[in-house]
């Protein structure tokens, strides 16, 4: 009869080391638990600090370009586009992958943002319907951009489209637009054209072609070089 208390002690020690071991097996559980699905309109990545890196979004839902996290268009208040954005310390987007597509066009976009400015790379494809057919181009796309930031080339847009007088406003468009650090020329682009062509072709700081080396839609070769003016040069 005397080992009956000790019997009893030991299922107790027992059961008290089970439920111990037990709840730290499901707070484990629960910490890594695997979500198989999650059905949201859009989901933040974000930091300690509560600054956000990543966006992944619906069209109705996405996050806004931003610098220093504040919009860059504070006119903008919708963005409209479905993907996946990203953003650094500074609150200021940098790139993403985003796509859209309706009845007549469509397009698919990797995007790598200048520094407080806009994409200077893009791995792009676009498509569009004309005359019952779909018209593809698509490649990578290099772009110059000047150190001026984002927010005030759009801020100076908006002043000019705010304007009543017509014919000032369009003396006012003009001269941003004769102003290369508004400017975005493309100076490279590697892939296939509307036209289809296959190659590469290159485009000075004013955006006009001056190389072109790429391949028909037959599958002839073809170099063509351009003067400042536009004129070609040579044409094999």
């Amino acid at each position: 009869m005397k080992r009956l208390p000790i019997i009893n002690l030991i299922l107790l020690i027992g059961i008290i080391a089970y439920i111990f071991i037990s709840n730290n097996k499901k707070a484990e559980y629960s910490k890594n638990k695997i979500v198989p699905e999650i059905t949201t309109e859009r989901l933040n990545i974000v930091g300690k600090d509560g600054n956000k890196y990543v966006v992944l979004s619906n069209p109705e839902k996405q996050a806004l370009a931003t610098i220093n996290g504040k919009p860059i268009n504070p006119e903008e208040t919708e963005r409209n586009i479905a993907g996946l954005l990203f953003f650094n310390e500074d609150g200021d987007e940098i790139g993403g992958l985003v796509y859209g597509i309706d009845s007549t066009e469509s397009y698919q976009l990797l995007t790598f943002d200048q520094r407080k400015n806009d994409q200077i790379m893009t791995l792009r494809k676009d498509e569009y319907l004309e005359d019952g057919k779909w018209k593809k181009q698509y490649g990578l796309l290099l772009q110059d951009r000047s150190e001026k930031q984002s927010n005030v080339i759009i801020s100076e847009l908006n002043k000019i489209r705010n304007i009543a007088d017509t014919v000032l406003r369009k003396k006012e468009y003009e001269k941003f637009y004769n102003n290369p650090d508004n400017l975005a020329p493309q100076r490279l682009f590697i892939g296939k054209t509307y036209s289809e062509n296959v190659g590469l072709f290159l485009m000075d700081k004013n955006n006009k072609p001056r190389l072109k080396i790429f391949l028909d839609e037959n599958g002839a070769p073809h170099i063509e070089s351009f003067d400042e003016n536009g004129e070609k040069k040579t044409i094999e």
